[in-house]
């Protein structure tokens, strides 16, 4: 069986960008046996740990794309990790992207995912302090629960 983890990433005072921590909240209440959930508040080379051993990892996460790139909030976007481009821009080792982070893993001959899906909630507001969503991303939620299972097979 393939080793899965959900990983809900986010900041939990942060509106919608608490998205992700909260649908990996959910799909642990209905997660398959061979499903791993967790959630995460930082990236970087934290990221190496937390995905270390697992066949497939699907991460959870806000967006919040520039004007002018035609989603909405509440759009759902999918993404492969091979769809990032690693860079080699180490300004921090707490600011590592997603492929830099996999390739790194990797070079140091980590048993690193083979698969890892991406997605992520438009979002409306990361800025402001509260923990509601909008009412946007908050029906995206309830749409990314199922998409999850489905990615996970789940459903």
């Amino acid at each position: 069986m393939t080793r899965t983890l959900v990983l809900g990433m986010g900041n939990p005072i942060l509106s919608d960008d608490r998205v992700g921590l909260l649908v990996a909240e959910r799909v642990r209440a209905v997660a398959p046996p061979h499903v791993d959930v967790e959630q995460s508040e930082v990236a970087g080379l934290r990221l190496l740990e937390l995905l270390r051993g697992y066949d497939k990892v699907v991460i959870l996460d806000a967006l919040k794309s520039p004007a002018g790139a035609g989603r909405s909030p509440g759009d759902i976007v999918r993404y492969e990790a091979s769809e990032f481009r690693g860079g080699h821009r180490y300004g921090s080792a707490h600011s590592i992207g997603l492929a830099t982070a996999l390739e790194l893993g990797r070079r140091l001959g980590y048993d690193m995912p083979a698969e890892v899906v991406v997605l992520a909630v438009e979002a409306e507001d990361v800025e402001t302090f509260g923990e509601e969503l909008s009412p946007a991303v908050a029906a995206a939620a309830e749409r990314l629960v199922a998409m999850v299972l489905e990615e996970v097979g789940g459903a």
